[in-house]
């Protein structure tokens, strides 16, 4: 933490210059107001310009749902820390155990918010009351890294990436915060809906909306330009990992498929095996098997993203995360969104809008048949696409910190 100047010895020191120049200070009521403002203007400018000198201290709140919010904070945080601030993390869940494989000490714990995929999709209901029983003791747990992390920490900055109980303690402790995530493209872009879709997009929304509000600036990561509903918001570019940029993409020929359920096995070999003369590398399921035209591999970071690099294209669920990485790597996509997620719904129909591939609710032969056809097409060249770009996002987020009121400078 940046010392503050002693204000008492500023106060005197101005004082004393005053009173050489202007004569004592009981001359009036008014030249003794007049004084007070005065140096008190001077002391404060003084504090303000000392502040402005160090670096920022900043909490990056991050959902634990997930993959990419995690490989996001990565990124952007180790920018930070670069630039010579003072980070600390908070998330739960998988991100946890990624962020402090990265950072240490430096990620905290705390509680987050879970949807349930026991039925292979999202179950709003079960997902509602698996975390209303969760909520008490998580509440506590929260509290206690408030009191013991946050608190004495004393922020510049939180920013959170769709972590919502950060950014309420930031909104209640009036601490400026900014929300960096692409979840918020439901409420914040005017987008295409289809009518038939409206409960289950009202639904998306009003869990967006109340997930917190109050946010300094909202930086709404997307994969296409799209007219903005706030002058709060502003558009970015996605942005990958640094292991996904040194990729070299290839076409050996096989089709990539990641099986987020890894459910339904057998139905899925049915589908795959009407494709003989098509070569299938399979994730999700957690095992090394080679059957007909399919081969199963083992959970392997490396091996899935050498696959991806080197697939003629890639059937997947529509997340956000994967589908930045298949488009910096210019791979075609055949997206199933899960059900119940309507924020995948519309990452899928975007992408087929643009080009990018195909979506289908679930995966059957005519939904494969019509993806493959696709294939040997190029990519296009549509000016709505938002490729991947890391210096551009880091563009945008320079200067959405720098129109900030803060009492510290961040830099980038």
């Amino acid at each position: 933490m940046g010392k503050l100047p002693n204000i008492w010895y500023d106060v005197t020191r101005i004082r004393g210059l005053w009173a050489y120049a202007h004569g004592p200070l009981h001359v009036g009521r008014w030249r003794l107001a007049g004084n007070l403002v005065h140096y008190f203007a001077l002391v404060c400018r003084l504090t303000r310009q000392e502040q402005k000198e160090r670096m920022a201290r900043i909490i990056y709140a991050v959902a634990g749902e997930g993959f990419g919010h995690a490989s996001r904070a990565h990124l952007i945080g180790q920018r930070f820390l670069d630039a010579g601030h003072d980070v600390v993390f908070a998330t739960s869940h998988r991100a946890l155990l990624y962020l402090r494989e990265c950072f240490g000490e430096r990620a905290k714990e705390i509680f987050g918010l879970t949807f349930d995929y026991s039925k292979g999709y999202v179950a709003p209901v079960a997902t509602v009351w698996k975390n209303l029983w969760q909520f008490p003791r998580g509440h506590r747990a929260n509290k206690q890294l408030y009191s013991q992390v946050y608190e004495p920490f004393h922020p510049d900055l939180v920013v959170t990436d769709f972590e919502p109980f950060s950014a309420w303690w930031a909104w209640r402790n009036r601490v400026p915060f900014i929300s960096i995530n692409n979840e918020h493209t439901l409420i914040l872009c005017k987008l295409e809906h289809d009518l038939k879709n409206t409960i289950q997009r009202i639904q998306a929304s009003a869990v967006t909306r109340f997930h917190y509000v109050g946010a300094k600036a909202y930086v709404v990561i997307n994969f296409f330009k799209v007219p903005l509903k706030s002058r709060k918001a502003v558009l970015a570019p996605p942005i990958v990992r640094r292991i996904i940029t040194e990729l070299t993409p290839s076409d050996a020929g096989h089709i990539t498929i990641y099986w987020t359920t890894g459910t339904r096995e057998s139905r899925l070999q049915d589908v795959l095996r009407r494709f003989p003369h098509q070569q299938f590398h399979i994730y999700g399921f957690n095992k090394r098997l080679e059957i007909g035209n399919c081969l199963f591999k083992e959970r392997s970071t490396e091996g899935f993203l050498a696959d991806l690099a080197s697939s003629r294209g890639v059937v997947a669920s529509a997340g956000f995360s994967l589908i930045s990485e298949c488009l910096h790597l210019k791979k075609k996509m055949l997206l199933l969104p899960l059900g119940g997620h309507y924020e995948q719904l519309t990452n899928a129909q975007y992408v087929e809008k643009l080009g990018l591939g195909a979506w289908a609710k679930g995966l059957d032969e005519p939904a494969l048949s019509r993806f493959m056809r696709g294939l040997d097409e190029p990519m296009p060249q549509n000016g709505r696409i938002l490729w991947p770009d890391n210096e551009k996002f880091f563009e945008v987020l320079r200067g959405v910190l720098a129109g900030l009121r803060m009492p510290a400078s961040i830099s980038l």
